[in-house]
């Protein structure tokens, strides 16, 4: 579990778009496993990630299609995981539960969701897919404290033994992460745990954490 952190502009970003292969490299190489990563055929390379950004998208189909990417069969896994993102009091609350459509473009009695809802219902289509990368690319930003309090707190165990590398401004999200990447103006400057980083009180992790920390002190 991998956290990226660093200043606006620093390239968090940019870096998980690469990952993905969105952008390709304009000098040096990504690897994985010792290969350049678009010598992996495309598709194949494309099952293994899992990405939510902040511009996410949902579509004007069922809840439960927008989570699998299939037909609306009634699917049970799709329904377990509304219940660990949060969402399943909910769907049941919905007319027409996981079939109820996403919005009102196809079927004026689709619902809409909140915004903190939307980003739910695309980390749960994340989590579907069982990918063995997952990028959260400020994933929670819609939602209050506690709410994102809450979903950090199990994703851990959703995630089981999947590579997970997280972005988010609220530095708290970092602290459960075995590594913190530290990234500024698109250079690597530090990488370690948070109990070590906090250690260097002359490094950027260290002034990001306490200037975020003194809003919430008392």
């Amino acid at each position: 579990k991998i956290s990226v952190v660093g200043p606006n502009g620093a390239g968090k970003t940019t870096l998980v778009k690469l990952l993905c292969r969105l952008y390709r490299p304009t000098t040096g190489v990504i690897r994985i496993n010792g290969r350049d990563i678009f010598e992996y055929e495309h598709q194949s390379y494309m099952k293994q990630i899992a990405a939510v950004f902040q511009d996410y998208k949902l579509f004007a189909f069922s809840i439960e299609e927008n989570v699998t990417c299939k037909p609306c069969v009634g699917d049970e896994r799709a329904l377990m995981i509304m219940k660990d993102v949060g969402l399943y009091e909910t769907i049941q609350s919905l007319p027409q539960n996981m079939a109820s459509f996403y919005g009102k473009a196809y079927d004026e009695s689709g619902v809409e969701l909140s915004g903190g809802e939307g980003q739910k219902l695309a980390i749960a289509r994340a989590l579907y897919k069982d990918a063995s990368l997952i990028i959260l690319d400020e994933p929670t930003s819609a939602l209050d404290p506690l709410a994102e309090a809450e979903v950090y707190e199990h994703f851990n165990d959703l995630v089981g033994n999947q590579t997970a590398i997280y972005i988010s401004h609220r530095m708290s999200s970092s602290m459960f992460c075995d590594k913190i990447l530290v990234i500024d103006k698109g250079r690597v400057v530090d990488f370690d745990h948070h109990q070590q980083l906090m250690k260097k009180t002359d490094g950027l992790y260290y002034r990001l954490f306490k200037a975020q920390a003194q809003n919430y002190q008392l």
